[in-house]
């Protein structure tokens, strides 16, 4: 039996990739299926690493054009065997041991999902910076309701779930960001969760590497929103569901797309008014440019020190 499926989707990181799968295939005490998922890379990633890892229990799935990496996560997610599916990315790694102990979480627990501890390591020009967050510094809703009042719950690769109870799961292809943060919502929406502390992965952050561009950050959040607005409205009344709309404007109309604050226009009955919201955000907007500009400086002071 496959205890564990480990997703991988990749595109041209034929040098990086080698780290991600020695990470994933010397996870001791535990059976793992590894599916790679290649976008059409360019610089010979399939064939490298199907003769590196000839004689290893590995899946490669060539997709026949490029989609992007939810495509390639769906795919993979469609293929796995495993009795609970998690992620990596091709340029991180997980931690020594880490699978064995979440999937004995989950089963000790009768958990469907678990959301663990991670790494980020900022590498830089003259030396690296490692952070380690754990429980007390990350967003662990209780349930639902809490849930739906930030999105950010967890990155990706430190989710894992169980297959038999989310049959047919997918990623929404549609969002242009924050496919985590659907999924997590998702979990937590509908089965047994727990947070933990064990450390899943070190996600690689280059310093003045950009993983989303602020543009599609900002579209996924209003979509994200625009997703679950009846959920908050029920969860959290109307009034606060217009902060968040109007929050999103902000964030929008800060990215220089003041073409998609249709997104953000209520569907149904009960989910406030879009000419409410268009007034606080411009209130919001001066606060939500001083932080950007903030987070730049901070960002600029980061990648001069390291």
């Amino acid at each position: 039996m496959i205890d564990v499926s480990v997703i991988i989707p990749t595109f041209n990181r034929r040098q990086d990739l080698p780290i991600a799968l020695d990470s994933v295939l010397g996870q001791p005490g535990v059976n793992v299926e590894c599916i790679v998922v290649d976008d059409r890379s360019s610089d010979g990633t399939v064939e490298y690493i199907r003769e590196r890892y000839k004689n290893h229990p590995l899946t490669v799935i060539e997709k026949p054009r490029r989609s992007g990496p939810q495509s390639s996560r769906n795919l993979g997610m469609n293929a796995a065997q495993g009795e609970f599916v998690t992620f990596l990315d091709s340029d991180d790694y997980f931690e020594p041991d880490t699978l064995r102990k979440r999937v004995q979480h989950c089963r000790d627990g009768g958990l469907d999902a678990l959301f663990s501890g991670y790494c980020v390591k900022f590498v830089g020009r003259r030396w690296d910076l490692v952070k380690n967050v754990r429980t007390e510094a990350r967003n662990c809703p209780a349930d639902y309701a809490a849930a739906l009042r930030d999105f950010k719950i967890a990155p990706m690769i430190t989710i894992m779930y169980r297959r038999s109870a989310h049959e047919n799961l997918k990623l929404d292809e549609s969002l242009a960001s924050g496919h985590d943060d659907d999924l997590a919502l998702h979990l937590i929406r509908s089965c047994r969760f727990a947070f933990d502390d064990i450390p899943s992965a070190t996600i690689i952050q280059h310093v003045g590497e950009r993983v989303a561009t602020p543009r599609n950050l900002m579209i996924g959040d209003a979509q994200l929103l625009k997703k679950y607005a009846a959920d908050i409205a029920m969860a959290h009344g109307v009034r606060y569901l217009t902060r968040r709309r109007a929050q999103a404007l902000a964030g929008l109309w800060s990215a220089g797309q003041f073409d998609r604050s249709a997104l953000l226009a209520p569907e149904r009955p009960g989910e406030g008014s879009l000419a409410a919201a268009f007034a606080l955000g411009a209130a919001y907007l001066p606060g939500r440019m001083l932080r950007m500009l903030r987070k730049r400086l901070l960002m600029a002071a980061v990648r001069a020190a390291l």
